[in-house]
Order: C-alpha cells, then structure tokens, then sequence
C-alpha cells in the first residue's frame, strides 16, 4: 500500500486512502489494491480466533481435511479447493471443509465464491461471529454497502461490542443520519455493565444534570486517560455548555488515540466550526471525507464553510460535487444559489433557487431567496402555488419564509393593502418563536451606558493594538451599510470584507473569564498585555477575509453597542455609524426575514424601540469619544452621494476616487440582502417608502411623530 502524508492541526494524521480491511476490525472500507486486500482479508481471518473441529468425522474424511490445510499452506490453491469439494460431495454440511473453501477462495482472489462459503456456514451457525465478521467485510470489499451494513447490524445484534457500534456509527454519519450514528454509541454503552460510569454520565446528561455528568466521565477517565468514549462524550458535554476551547482538546486527544472515528472528526469540525475557526474547521471536514467520501453532510458542510471564508468559487465547486452525487437535494440547490448570488450571477442563482422549489415544491426558503433578490417578479402562477402551499402540511420556517416573499410578490404588484396582510402574519409567526425582550435590551444598553461613564477615569484607552486598518460601518440592518460599504470597498485602499464576528466573539471570550453576566467588570481586571492581545488578535483573526489593500470594513451592523470595546482594543480603528429614517429604516427591517439573528425586527413596537435604544447609545457614544465616529445618513447619500463620499473619506484621512461614485460597477462578492440593489446606480425609491403602507404603520408613527408627516 502507498504511504500518505496528510497533516492537519495540532499534527493529526489521517490517511488519504481508504480505510483497510485490516486486524482490529475498526477499518473496513476497500481500496483497488484487491492482491494487498486479499492478504489483509485472510491475516484478518485468522486473527478472529482458532478453528474448533468436530471430530466425528470418519478417519478418511479428517485426513482428507488435513491434506486440504497442507495444499492450502503450500499456496497450492487449486488441489486444496478440489480436496474439500470431494469431501463436500460425501459431507454437504461439513462445517470446517466450507469455512476453509471461503478462505482459499480469499486467498485466491475470490472474494464472490468465498461470500458463498460464508453465507453457507452461517446457514448451519447464524451467529457464528467469525462469519458474521467475514461476511460484512467481503460485502464491503465487493461495494454492497446497502448488504453489508444489514450484515454488520446483525453482528452487533448478535454480539453486540463498542467496536462494531463505532463502526455502525461511522456508517449512519455517512448516510448524513448524525442522531442514529451517535445513538449507536450511547446504546452500547447504557446495555453493557462493563461501561457503567458512562452510562452514568449519558443518563446526568439526559437529565440536565451536567455537573454529576462530567463528574462520571472524568471518573472513567482517572482509570483510563485514554478512553475514547469518555473523551468524545466529556467533549459533547463542554460543548452543549459552550465551552468550546476544552471541547476542542478532549476531541483532539481522542482523535490522536484513533484516527478513524469519523463521529469524532464531525465533533471536532464542528467545534472549530463554531468558534470561527473556519480554517481548522475546513481542514477537519477534509479530513472527514478523506475517510468518508460518501458523506454529503460533510462535503456541503465543507462547501459552506469555502463560503464563509469567501472562498465562494471553491464553495461552489465543492455543492457541485455533492450534487454529482446526488442531484434531488434542494438544500444544496438553495446553498449554491447563496453563493452565486453573492457573486453577482443572477440567472445562475434564479436557476439554483427554483430547482429547489421544484424538488421541494413547499421550500418557502427557495421562495423566500428569490424575494430576498428584491428585484426579482413572481408569475402568477408562482404566487397561486405559494397561495396553496400555506393550507398544506408545511413546516413553521417554510411557511414563514412563504408568507415573506408573499408579502414580497404583492408589494412588486403595489397590492400595499394584501402585502401588509402576508407581512404581518410572517412576523407574527416569527415573533412567537422568537426570544426578545425590549425591555431587556434598553436595560443593557443602560448598564453599558453606566459602566463606562463611571469608570471613565479607570477605563485603560491607551494599550490597545495601535493598527488603524480597521473601518467598522455599523448602526441598524437595511439602513445603507452595504451602500456605504460598496462604496468605500470601491477606492483603491479599502477592502470590503462582510459581517464579521470577532468582536462579538472577543466580547464573550472576555465574558467568560469568570462566567459574568456580561463582559462589563472583567473590562476592568484586563491588563495592559491582555487589552492589546484582544486588539491584535482581532486583526489576525480577520487576515482570512482580506488581501492586499490597507484598510478593511467589518460591517456587523450589531457591533455598536461594543464602541467602548472596540476603542479599548483597537484605539485607531475608525467608526462609521450609518442611519436612516426611523420609520423607513425599522419599517425595512419589519418586512426582511433574517435566516438567524435580529429578533427585534418581527415586531413593529419591538423593532421601534429597539431604534430608540440604538439612537440613546450611539447619542452616549458620540459625547464619550467627540469627533471619533463619524454619522452618514442614508438620505443624505441618496440626495448628495459626492459629498457624502467625500466627507467619509476625509473622515479616514483618504483621498477622494471616482471610482467610489461608481460602485455599482464593482464585481465585488457581497453577502447581504441588498446585494442586487448597490449593483445598480443609486436610486431615490426607497426613501419614504413607507407611505405605501402608512395605514398599517401606526405604532411607528406614533413613536417617531417627528418623522410621520
């Protein structure tokens, strides 16, 4: 067999073959090389233990038996399989004379008259071990896959053994079955007396009881650091309560100690996956599908995360990969129709999104995406099946996302009256699934507010990293930030990234230094060294969403609540605050389903005082720090673009381009829901668009007097 050189994070080692059918029985899939294999195959045979022989045999008949072992040991394969045929004729039912054929036909490069062997065996024992084992592997090795997985169900059946259930689990991951690969594990380990601890630490689990759980698995643990199922299940635990960084080393030590464990890899992967590790998260899932090709779970999840990382033509080669395979997902139809609408391709991602819907005719989502196009005109007949797909059995998220691009499909017609009907009972759907507190958040921003204006004077403002590369655009979703974005990604020094997460990220790091509430306190106990490493690290860590120009945009638009954050860590970092309207800008977010995030915006009340929160601290903010962040309405922009363009650029000590006025020529990837929209001229459309609806639009109204006239 050829070597292999793959190396990963943290120097784990995975093969770039496929698994063999070797000793141990934990390594089963076939490769081409059938001569090596067959060699594997019989070693593998006889280390599954020795033969017991009946000895009633007639004299004759054992020593024609024990001629046939010496042909068989002298390689003379032929004369050993005519010898047991003989005594086969004599005795049709002679167990050893059968169990031997399978294994010369191995031998000999026969693994489909050896399956025959073996089935005949297991005729006569049904439980027989040996053969149940042989059985699966000869399935394997043919590529019955469907055969061998029933074979190897009713070996653990059988003879159930935590070997055979890791196996089991290996497959149900590959058939995307995730549940059932793990429920394998956790079955084994509740039957089996000998795993008691465990099974203790599954039931605490159940039982929300985490604390007597990670007592029982660091129970198993102290016997044996090396157990795998106490590593794997302690890392689960860490990571259901987000304690991400140890969930991360219990997998990685488990990973080193068996490098086959696919559940383990998918544990891992996922892991980095949601700590923004997006680079290792990349690797694990390569990995995974180094050991499981036909795992689509992986290869989309793998696809996603080139997306992410705004690899977008690498993630939509590796969606068409798994749609090679299999070409009735609608869920990769509606990924890969994501991506290309991020890249400007229009009609590619219009076909992507209705190949969904075609395969999945109640994929409110595949409506929703056209919607969400915000340029895109529904037929009539698209609007009739979205009409009668919401009297059907339709899931709550499907139906959600229907009634959006309803309201969607009646506003392109100006039917204003039955757009709001389909609106309202979008985000009333939502809102009740939905947690949101409005006066939660108004306290929060209140003890932001507090903290920092009474400790002003202890506040350290000065150790942050001193790199002035970053541009955070933030404030309100749909209030211009991807316009003002485009714009600014369109000088020759600036680089548009995305919605970035790290400063969120850094805030809960921060957080959970001692398990506060929230990160406020721990502001105080960070060093000079600590401040400045946060600051550093954020640049480092946003390296992957960046290429060769000076300054970057990170536009999270919920990033303004944390300005006192980011000038902590990163003093010269430059801040642009992009408002609109209140009663256009909280009107916009009411009419967008956000796919996660953003529950302030399902409720007309909700999302108004969420505005009058967001206007309160950026009112605080602009006092704390003077002339540090700068304001660009989006009226403004509309009106005068040149002069607004050219105030930002000042602001950022840059000089004025024409090639920032026009944007819209730009072939720039852009993620958001206003992609379409800054790919053409700037328009004055959007501007009081609300008086459309401005009968059902009371409760603003009457929050923003000064705007409802």
């Amino acid at each position: 067999m050829k070597n292999s050189s793959n190396v990963i994070d943290n120097n784990l080692y995975v093969s770039d073959k496929t698994e063999e059918l070797n000793s141990g029985f934990a390594k089963t899939k076939i490769d081409s090389n059938i001569d090596n294999k067959i060699v594997i195959l019989i070693k593998d045979l006889f280390q599954f233990g020795s033969i017991i022989f009946n000895m009633s045999e007639l004299s004759s008949t054992q020593f024609a038996f024990d001629n046939a072992v010496s042909l068989f040991k002298d390689n003379n394969l032929k004369e050993s399989i005519e010898q047991l045929e003989e005594i086969l004729k004599v005795y049709p039912n002679n167990f050893e004379s059968l169990d031997l054929l399978s294994t010369v036909f191995i031998k000999g490069n026969n693994p489909k008259e050896a399956i025959k062997y073996v089935n005949k065996c297991l005729q006569l024992d049904k439980s027989n071990k040996k053969h149940l084992e042989l059985r699966y592997k000869i399935l394997t090795y043919l590529g019955d896959h469907t055969s061998a997985l029933k074979s190897l169900e009713n070996l653990h059946k059988l003879h159930p053994a935590l070997n055979t259930a890791r196996i089991l689990s290996n497959h149900y991951l590959s058939l995307d079955n995730e549940d059932k690969s793990d429920q394998i594990i956790q079955d084994f380990l509740e039957s089996d007396k000998n795993y008691a601890e465990l099974y203790k630490g599954i039931r605490h689990v159940k039982a929300g009881r985490f604390k007597l759980a990670e007592k029982s698995y660091k129970n198993v643990l102290l016997k044996d650091k090396n157990n795998i199922d106490a590593l794997r299940l302690f890392g689960l635990l860490a990571f259901k309560n987000k304690n991400y960084v140890i969930a991360e080393k219990l997998f990685i030590k488990a990973i080193k100690i068996d490098p086959y464990f696919h559940l383990v890899w998918d544990n891992l992967a996922k892991v980095y996956r949601i700590q923004n590790k997006l680079e290792k998260a990349k690797k694990s899932f390569k990995n995974l599908i180094k050991l499981d090709p036909n795992n689509m779970e992986a290869l989309v999840a793998l696809g996603t995360i080139h997306i992410k990382l705004a690899q977008y033509q690498e993630g939509i080669d590796v969606y068409q990969k798994a749609l090679d395979s299999n070409n009735k997902n609608p869920r990769v139809y509606l990924s890969m129709g994501h991506a290309l609408k991020t890249l400007g391709k229009r009609k590619d991602c219009e076909d992507a999104y209705k190949k969904a819907i075609n395969l999945f005719p109640l994929s409110g989502e595949g409506y929703w995406s056209l919607a969400n196009l915000k340029t895109y005109k529904f037929s009539s007949k698209e609007i009739s099946l979205m009409e009668k797909s919401l009297n059907k059995d339709i899931q709550d998220q499907e139906k959600i996302q229907m009634l959006f691009a309803l309201a969607k499909a009646y506003e392109t017609k100006k039917d204003y009256k039955k757009s709001f009907s389909y609106y309202k009972d979008g985000n009333w759907m939502q809102r009740k699934i939905v947690e949101y507190n409005a006066n939660e958040n108004a306290d929060s921003v209140d003890l932001i507010i507090n903290f920092f204006n009474s400790h002003k004077d202890t506040i350290d403002f000065y150790s942050g990293h001193k790199n002035n590369h970053p541009i955070f655009i933030l404030g309100l979703p749909r209030a211009g930030s991807t316009l003002l974005e485009q714009i600014l990604s369109s000088h020759s020094q600036i680089e548009g990234t995305q919605e970035l997460h790290n400063i969120m990220t850094i805030g809960r790091k921060i957080k959970t230094l001692n398990d506060s509430e929230n990160y406020l306190d721990n502001l105080l106990k960070l060093s000079n060294k600590e401040i400045n490493s946060y600051g550093k690290n954020y640049i480092d860590e946003t390296l992957w969403a960046r290429n060769e120009r000076t300054f970057f945009i990170d536009k999270m638009p919920n990033n303004f609540p944390h300005i006192g954050l980011i000038k902590m860590i990163l003093p010269n970092a430059k801040i642009i605050d992009a408002r609109r309207n209140p009663i256009d800008g909280c009107f916009s977010c009411y009419k967008q389903y956000f796919a996660k995030g953003q529950h302030f915006t399902y409720d007309l009340d909700d999302v108004a005082r969420y505005y009058k929160d967001y206007l309160k601290i950026m009112k605080f903010w602009n006092s704390y720090f003077p002339s540090e962040i700068h304001t660009v309405c989006y009226e403004n922009v509309i009106e005068n673009p040149e002069k607004e363009v050219r105030s930002m650029l000042k602001y950022l000590d840059l000089d004025f381009e024409e090639s920032c006025m026009s944007f819209y020529e730009s072939s720039r990837p852009v993620k958001t829901a206003s992609s379409e929209q800054v790919r053409q001229p700037i328009y004055k459309s959007g501007m009081n668009y609300w008086k459309n609806y401005e009968d059902d639009l009371i409760v603003l109204k009457e929050h923003f007097p000064d705007y409802a006239k």
